[in-house]
Parts: structure tokens; C-alpha cells; sequence
């Protein structure tokens, strides 16, 4: 017992001063809703929950949601809006479905990070490291679900880590398209 009492007082006065160090974070919560494509816009039904963790240096989400296809390849982008609009889509998280149609999503992003663009015609400046053009704290962050139909084996990696969008303009075709978000707003 004394031993446990030991380990645990010492894990404490490790911790302590690392947590006093870092800066502090903001969390947010958020339904999961319907995205409809062709108006660019969320509403019901609620789908699940998601959530965004802010700090000086990034910011961190999870995105819990049901009702996607079975089967299907589906990723979650970040889509990071500034005071002039869109500017950055980049890669988040990317899973194959389960059967219960479960979808069970984490990822970071760091500011100044530019990597997993959406498309190369599409903006791709990452989250800013100022705040006047929309930072970890300061930026209106939308997750998006992409579903990009059934997972064939041996595309399963491109299906789950890119937007697969080739075409200029183009964000949805017969099989790709974003069917779920949600929306965080700048924190004050």
C-alpha cells in the first residue's frame, strides 16, 4: 500500500509542473448532422457527436457518428474557415464501416501544417499561425464526412487517406460525396 501511495505521489509531482507549462485548451462539442452537398448546409437528423480541442498550437478532434454505409471507405476533413472564407480542406481521419454502419474518427492538426490537401484546386493554406486570418482559436472549424462507396481491396489505402477528386471543381460524383458534419465556431 505504501508502495502504490509512493508511485502515485510521484506520478503527481511529474505531472504537475508538465501541465502548468502547457497552454490552455478549449474544448467544444458538437451534433453530427445531415450535410447537404448542394446547398452547403447542416441540419437534422443528429447522427452522433463530435468534438474539437483547441490550443496555442493546434487543434484535435473527435467524430462519433452512426448511419454511414456499411462497408463503405469514409474519411473526415478538416475544413478550416477564416474571416475571408474557406481556407484550408485537408485530411482528418479515414476508416472502412463497420456492418452497423458506426463510424468512430480522431485526428490533429497542427498550425502551419499544409499536408493532405483535399484537391489541388481546392484551398490548402492550413490552420494560420495568426489569428487575424484564422488560428487554433480563432478559425470556424466544419468536419466533413466523405463516403467513397464500397472498399475494394487494394485501393482501401487511397480510399481511407485522400478526397480521390481529380476532376477541377468537382467534390461529389456517384460515389463520392459529403454526407455529415459538424460545426465549431471561433472561440472567444
Amino acid at each position: 500500500m505504501k508502495f502504490a501511495f509512493a508511485m502515485a505521489a510521484a506520478l503527481v509531482a511529474l505531472v504537475v509542473p508538465l501541465s502548468a507549462q502547457a497552454d490552455h485548451a478549449t474544448q467544444q462539442s458538437a451534433d453530427v448532422l445531415r450535410w447537404t452537398e448542394a446547398t452547403t448546409t447542416l441540419s437534422p437528423p443528429v447522427y452522433g457527436t463530435a468534438t474539437l480541442i483547441r490550443n496555442d498550437r493546434g487543434i484535435a478532434m473527435t467524430f462519433h457518428t452512426t448511419g454511414l454505409p456499411a462497408g463503405d471507405a469514409v474519411t473526415i476533413w478538416w475544413i478550416i474557415i477564416g474571416p475571408n472564407g474557406v481556407a484550408s480542406a485537408q485530411f482528418a481521419a479515414g476508416h472502412v464501416i463497420g456492418n452497423d454502419g458506426v463510424g468512430n474518427f480522431a485526428g490533429s492538426l497542427a498550425e502551419g501544417d499544409t499536408s493532405g490537401c483535399f484537391a489541388t484546386w481546392f484551398p490548402c493554406d492550413g490552420l494560420s499561425t495568426d489569428p487575424a486570418k484564422g488560428d487554433s482559436r480563432t478559425a470556424t472549424v466544419l468536419l466533413l464526412a466523405r463516403v467513397h462507396g464500397p472498399a475494394e481491396p487494394g485501393r482501401i489505402p487511397t480510399q481511407i487517406h485522400t478526397s480521390e477528386t481529380t476532376d477541377d471543381g468537382v467534390t461529389c460524383s456517384a460515389t463520392l460525396c459529403q454526407v455529415q458534419g459538424a460545426i465549431f465556431s471561433p472561440v472567444p
